[in-house]
C-alpha cells in the first residue's frame, strides 16, 4: 500500500516538534505524487492518528512512515534530509529507547546511502556530525535492550565512516563507548560486531588525528582473532571475525608501524583466516564441475531422475553446493544455509586477504620471512598446504580471487633485491639454503601463474594475473635461474594479444614489454620476438559467405599490422608502440631492418590529429637514442649502453646514418615542432638532443642552425614539459666540440638557461641547472691549455671572449640560487659553482672576495652538511674544482671563511657515513698546490691529523652500510694521496709539528704490512 502524509496529525506551530513534523512532511511529499495520497499506515497496518490534539501526537508514527518509505534521492534535497536528522536529534528524548532505535535506523539509512554529508556546516551552527554523535552516544548510554543497542551502534558506525578525521573532539567519548564492548570477552556477539565496525570506521582515513589511539584499538581488535578459539558453527561469531579483519585492515592502512610490535601473532591469525575452510573450496569446486557436467548430460539424454534426500545437510564439509541449473525454489533450506555459510566464509577470506595486502604495503621486508605461509614452494600436486593460488583457482567469489592476485603482486613488488638471491639450480647439499628456498618460490610462482592463466576466462581476474606476471618479471633475476622461464611465460600469454577484451590485450602488451626488456636473457628474448607463434584471424571476402582463416605471425609483424589498422582503438595502438619501444631499447639490431615499415606508420600518425601521435614520436625518440648508441655516442644519455648491441652495430656506415638524421629532421621533426600537442613538441626536443656530436658536425649548416633555433625558442614554450626538454637539449649541445668555440651560442644558451632556473616548475629547474652545469664544465675544458681538439690551438687565452663580462656574475648568482633549491636541483647548483669559480678571472675574484665568493663558500659548506648524499658529495667535489683556481684566495688573512671551509671538509672526512662524501672531501683537502693555501700551522695540523686518524680507522666499518664497503679501497687510496700531498708541501717550520703524525702514519703502515 502506498504511504502518504495527508493524515499525519497537524501540530501547532508553538509545539517543540513542529519543525520536525514540517520537514518530515516535506521529505515524504517529495517522494509521492499528489494523486496517490492516501492515509498513511504504520508498519503494523494501523492508520496514523489524525486527532488535532497535540498531546495525542506520536512521533513514532512519523518514524515508521519514514522507515517504510523508499526515499528517492533525486526527488529529495539533501539539505532537507540533513535538517530532518538534526531536528530529530534535538526533539527526541534519548531515554525513549523505542523511538531512539527507530531514529537510529533512519540515520543509518541516510548515511549508508550517502544521502547526506555530515562534515559540512554553516557558520555559527553546530556541525551536523557533532549533533548526530551527541545524540547517538547519549542514546547508547540510556539503552538497555539488545536490539536497541544494536540499532544505535549500527548507526554510530555508519556516521563514523570516513568522518573519523572530522570528529577529533569526540574521540575519547567514542572510544570509551566502543572499546569495552568490542573486547573478545564481551558475550553478545552482535553488539560486539557493531562496536568493532564502529572502531574500524573511526580509524578509516583518520590519519594522524587518531595517532595516539591506534595501539589500544589494534590490541582490542587483534584479541578477537587470537584469544578465543573460533566457533566455526556459529554464524554470529563468523561475522565478528569478518568485521574484525575489516577493521584491522583499516587501522593498518592508517598506521604503517602498528603491525610491527605483534607481527608474528598478526601473521598467524591472518593466515588462519585467509585459508579458512580452504579444503572445502576444492571439494565444492570439483562438485560444482561434476554437477554441471551431470546436468548437461541429463539435459541431452533425458529427464533427470528423482533427487535423493539430502543427508547431513548442515555438515559444511560434505556440502555439494547448488545445482548448476537449479532455481532458488528448488533448493532445500539446508542448501540455502550452506550457500549463506560459503558466502560468509568468502567474506572472511576476502577481509583476511585485505589485511595481508595492508601488511605487504606497510612492512614488506618483515613479511619476507613469512612468504612460505602464503606462496607455494613445492608443486601443488605434491603438497596439501594451501596457498594464495588455492584461492585464485578455487574461490567462488571473483572479488576474493582478484584480491588474492593483487596481494601476490604487492608482496612481489619491490622485492628485486631479496629475490636476487634466488637460485633454482640443483645443488647437492645437506641443508636447504635461502637461495634454494627462494628459487623454489620463484619457480612455483611462475608455474602457478601459468597453470591458472591456461584455464582462466574471467576478464578482471585475467587482467590481475597478467599484472602479477608483470611484477614478477620486473623483480626476478633470471641470470641465476635455469633457463626457459620467460619463454614459457611468453608462449602462455601471447594468445591474449587477440583477446576480445581490450583491457586484457593492454595488460598482455605491458607484460610482453617487460619480457622484451629483460637484459639477462637477451638471446632467449630475441628468439621469442622473432618466433611465429601468434594466431591472427584473417577474413576473406565481405559477404556473409566470407571465410576466416588463421595466419601465424611473429610479434613485430603483428604489432606493425596492429598499429597500421586504423579501426583498432587508440589505447591498443599506443600500447603496441610501447612494445616496439621496448624492443628498440634492447633489440635494436632486430628492429632496425624494419625501419621502412615503421617510418610509414610514423608519417601517417604525424599527419593525423590523434593521441596516437605521441606514442609514435616516443618510438622515434627511442629509435634515435639507440641509433646514437650504435654509433658509439652515449655522451648525451645518463644510462649505460648495451655493449653487446653496440658491438653488433659498430660497423654502421656513418654516411648513411648522417643521411638518416637529415631525412628524419626534414620528414618528421620539422612537422612535430609545429604540433599543437605539447608532448609531441617535447619529444621533438628529445630527438634533437640525441643527435651524436660527430653526426651533428656533419649536418648541413642550415640543419644545425635549425636544431639550435628550435631548442632556444622552445626553452620559452608555454608548456613546462617542452621547456624542460629544450633545456636538456641545450645542455647536451654545449658539450659538442663543434659548438664549444661558438661564443654566440654559448652566450645565448647561458642567458636562456639562467632565465629558466627561476621557473616555477621543478623539472624545468632541474634540467636548466644541469645545462648550466654543463656550460661551466665546458668553460673548465676551454681553460685547460692541454685540451687540443682536432688540431685546434689552446683556447684558454680567449676564455673571456667566450662569455660577455656581465654573465660571470649572473652565472654565479644562478648557481647560488640552485644550491639552495630542491634536492634535485642542488647537485647541479654546487657543480655550477665549483666549475665557474675554477675559471673566474682574477679581477672578479679580488673584487668579490667578501661578496659573491664568500656566499659561494658558505653555500658549499651548507651543502656538505645537509641534503641528500648526492648533494653532499657533489658539494665536496665542487669545492675541489673551485680550489683548482690558482688565484682563489683560500688561506689568506683577508677573509674569515677559509678556516670554516677547512673545518667543514675535516668534519666530512671524519664523520660522514657515506664513503663517496669522504672521498671527495679528502680530494678537496689535497687540491691546494702550495703551503700558504692551507693557512696557519693550526689549520694545517688539523687537516693532517684528520687524514691520519681516518687512515688508522679505515678498517673500522661499524655502522657502515653494506653498499659503502666497495668504496673502502678507493677511500684509503685517496687518504694516502692526501697525506703524501700534505707532507710534500710542508715547510721546514712545519717539521716539529708534523713529526708525531709521520710517526703514527709509519706505525699504521707497518701494522697493515704485517711488519
Amino acid at each position: 500500500m502506498t504511504l502518504t502524509t495527508d493524515n499525519i496529525s497537524t501540530v501547532p506551530a508553538n509545539n517543540p516538534i513542529s519543525s520536525f513534523d514540517d520537514i518530515s512532511r516535506k521529505v515524504l511529499r517529495a517522494n509521492y505524487p499528489a494523486s496517490t495520497f492516501r492515509k498513511p499506515i504504520t508498519s503494523n497496518g494501523a492508520n496514523v492518528t489524525t486527532s488535532s490534539d497535540p498531546n495525542s501526537y506520536d512521533i513514532g508514527q512519523i518514524l515508521e512512515v519514514l522507515i517504510s518509505t523508499n526515499l528517492n534521492p533525486s526527488n529529495t534535497f539533501e539539505h532537507d534530509l540533513l535538517e530532518l536528522l538534526i531536528s530529530g536529534c534535538n526533539i527526541i528524548n534519548i531515554a525513549d529507547q523505542h523511538v531512539t532505535s527507530k531514529f537510529s535506523r533512519i540515520i543509518f539509512t541516510f548515511c549508508s546511502r550517502h544521502m547526506v554529508r555530515l562534515n559540512e556546516n554553516e557558520a555559527k551552527q553546530q556541525p551536523p556530525l557533532d549533533v548526530l554523535l551527541n545524540f547517538l552516544i547519549g542514546s547508547y548510554s540510556k539503552a538497555t535492550q539488545v536490539s536497541y543497542i544494536v540499532d544505535i551502534l549500527r548507526a554510530l558506525s555508519q556516521v563514523l565512516y570516513e568522518n573519523g578525521v572530522n570528529c577529533q573532539n569526540f574521540h575519547q567519548q567514542i572510544l570509551q563507548t566502543l572499546l569495552p564492548v568490542a573486547r573478545f570477552d564481551y558475550q553478545n556477539l552482535e553488539i560486539r560486531r557493531m562496536a568493532i565496525n564502529g572502531l574500524g570506521n573511526l580509524c578509516f582515513r583518520s590519519g594522524a588525528k587518531l595517532q595516539g589511539e591506534y595501539k589500544s584499538i589494534y590490541e582490542v581488535l587483534l584479541s578477537n582473532l587470537t584469544t578465543v578459539e573460533p566457533n566455526l558453527d556459529d554464524a554470529a561469531f563468523l561475522k565478528v571475525i569478518s568485521s574484525t579483519l575489516r577493521a584491522l585492515q583499516f587501522i593498518m592502512n592508517e598506521d604503517k608501524t602498528i603491525v610491527t610490535e605483534t607481527f608474528n601473532e598478526t601473521i598467524e591469525a591472518i593466515k588462519r583466516y585467509i585459508f579458512f575452510n580452504a579444503d572445502e573450496l576444492k571439494k565444492f569446486s570439483l562438485n560444482t564441475d561434476r554437477t554441471r557436467a551431470n546436468s548437461i548430460s541429463m539435459r541431452n539424454n533425458g529427464p533427470p531422475s528423482p533427487r535423493s534426500p539430502t543427508h547431513s545437510r548442515h555438515n559444511r564439509t560434505k556440502s555439494l553446493g547448488r545445482s548448476w541449473l537449479s532455481s532458488d525454489s528448488e533448493l532445500s533450506d539446508g542448501e540455502h544455509v550452506q550457500t549463506r555459510r560459503r558466502n560468509e566464509d568468502s567474506r572472511i577470506r576476502s577481509n583476511a586477504v585485505g589485511c595481508l595486502q595492508s601488511i605487504a604495503r606497510a612492512a614488506p621486508k618483515l613479511l619476507y620471512s613469512h612468504w612460505n605461509h602464503f606462496l607455494p614452494d613445492t608443486h601443488a600436486s605434491m603438497s596439501s598446504i594451501p596457498s594464495l593460488f588455492t584461492l585464485i583457482q578455487y574461490e567462488a567469489m571473483p572479488a576474493v580471487r582478484i584480491s588474492a592476485c593483487s596481494v601476490i603482486t604487492t608482496m612481489i613488488d619491490g622485492s628485486k633485491q631479496y629475490l636476487a638471491a634466488a637460485d633454482d639450480r640443483e645443488i647437492k647439499s645437506s641443508f636447504t639454503s635461502l637461495s634454494a628456498k627462494l628459487g623454489a618460490i620463484v619457480r612455483e610462482l611462475h608455474a602457478g601463474l601459468l597453470q591458472i592463466l591456461a584455464k582462466e576466462n574471467h576478464g578482471a581476474i585475467l587482467i590481475q594475473l597478467l599484472k602479477c606476471c608483470n611484477t614478477l618479471v620486473n623483480n626476478t633475476s633470471y641470470e641465476r635461474l635455469s633457463g626457459g622461464y620467460l619463454s614459457r611465460l611468453y608462449y602462455a600469454v601471447v594468445r591474449f594479444l587477440t583477446h576480445d577484451d581490450n583491457n586484457v590485450r593492454i595488460a598482455t602488451m605491458s607484460l610482453i614489454s617487460n619480457i622484451v626488456e629483460c637484459k639477462s636473457c637477451v638471446e632467449e628474448v630475441e628468439n621469442l620476438i622473432q618466433a611465429a607463434v601468434i594466431n591472427e584471424i584473417v577474413s576473406n571476402g565481405t559477404t556473409s559467405n566470407s571465410t576466416q582463416t588463421f595466419e601465424i605471425t611473429n610479434l613485430l609483424a603483428f604489432l606493425i599490422k596492429l598499429i597500421g589498422n586504423s579501426s583498432q582503438p587508440s589505447n591498443i595502438r599506443i600500447e603496441a608502440w610501447g612494445v616496439l619501444c621496448a624492443c628498440t631499447r634492447t633489440h635494436f639490431v632486430v628492429i632496425s631492418p624494419l625501419w621502412e615499415q615503421l617510418n610509414i606508420l610514423i608519417e601517417r600518425d604525424l599527419k593525423c590529429e590523434d593521441v596516437n601521435i605521441t606514442a609514435s614520436m616516443m618510438f622515434l625518440v627511442e629509435y634515435a637514442r639507440e641509433l646514437a648508441a650504435a654509433c658509439g655516442s652515449r655522451q648525451n644519455d645518463a644510462e649505460d649502453g648495451n655493449d653487446e648491441q653496440t658491438q653488433q652495430t659498430k660497423n654502421l656506415d656513418l654516411t648513411k646514418v648522417s643521411e638518416w638524421w637529415t631525412t628524419v629532421l626534414v620528414q618528421h621533426v620539422q612537422m612535430a615542432t609545429n604540433d599543437k600537442c605539447h608532448a609531441v613538441r617535447a619529444h621533438a626536443c628529445d630527438f634533437l638532443s640525441y643527435i651524436p656530436a660527430n653526426i651533428f658536425s656533419s649536418l648541413p649548416t642550415e640543419k644545425r642552425n635549425f636544431c639550435i633555433k628550435i631548442l632556444l625558442n622552445f626553452s620559452k614554450d608555454e608548456s613546462a614539459t617542452v621547456r624542460a626538454a629544450a633545456c636538456r637539449g641545450l645542455g647536451v649541445y654545449i658539450l659538442f666540440p663543434s659548438l664549444q668555440q661558438d661564443t654566440k651560442f654559448a652566450s645565448d644558451m647561458a642567458l636562456t638557461v639562467i632565465q629558466q632556473m627561476s621557473d616555477q616548475n621543478l623539472l624545468v629547474r632541474v634540467r636548466s641547472s644541469w645545462a648550466l652545469g654543463n656550460l661551466c664544465d665546458t668553460m673548465v675544458i676551454l681553460s685547460n691549455p692541454s685540451n687540443v681538439i682536432q688540431g685546434v690551438t689552446p683556447r684558454n687565452a680567449n676564455l673571456n671572449e667566450f662569455l660577455i663580462n656581465v654573465l660571470w656574475a649572473k652565472i654565479v648568482k644562478a648557481g647560488l640560487s640552485a644550491a639552495s633549491d630542491n634536492d634535485k636541483v642542488r647537485p647541479n647548483g654546487v657543480r655550477t659553482l665549483g666549475s665557474i669559480i675554477h675559471v673566474l678571472p682574477t679581477n672578479f675574484i679580488i673584487r668579490e672576495e667578501r661578496g659573491l665568493i664568500k656566499e659561494v663558500v658558505m653555500a658549499l659548506i651548507k651543502n656538505f652538511e645537509s641534503g641528500s648524499l648526492k648533494v653532499r658529495w657533489n658539494a665536496c667535489y665542487a669545492t675541489s674544482n673551485m680550489l683548482r683556481n690558482p688565484n682563489f684566495p683560500i688561506g689568506q688573512k683577508t677573509n674569515n671563511w677559509s678556516v670554516q671551509l677547512y673545518d667543514a671538509l675535516i668534519k666530512a672526512v671524519q664523520t660522514s657515513k657515506n664513503f663517496k662524501v669522504r672521498i671527495n672531501a679528502s680530494l678537496a683537502l689535497a687540491t691546494p698546490t702550495t703551503r700558504d693555501k692551507y693557512g696557519d700551522i693550526t689549520t694545517f695540523i688539523k687537516i693532517l691529523q684528520a687524514v691520519v686518524t681516518s687512515l688508522e680507522n679505515i678498517d673500522n666499518l661499524a655502522g657502515t652500510g653494506f653498499s659503502e664497503v666497495k668504496y673502502q679501497e678507493q677511500l684509503k687510496n685517496q687518504l694516502l694521496t692526501t697525506y703524501q700531498h700534505l707532507i710534500s708541501i710542508s715547510t721546514y717550520s712545519d717539521q716539529k709539528h708534523i713529526e708525531p703524525f709521520i710517526e703514527r702514519f709509519t706505525k699504521w703502515r707497518e701494522n697493515i704490512n704485517g711488519i
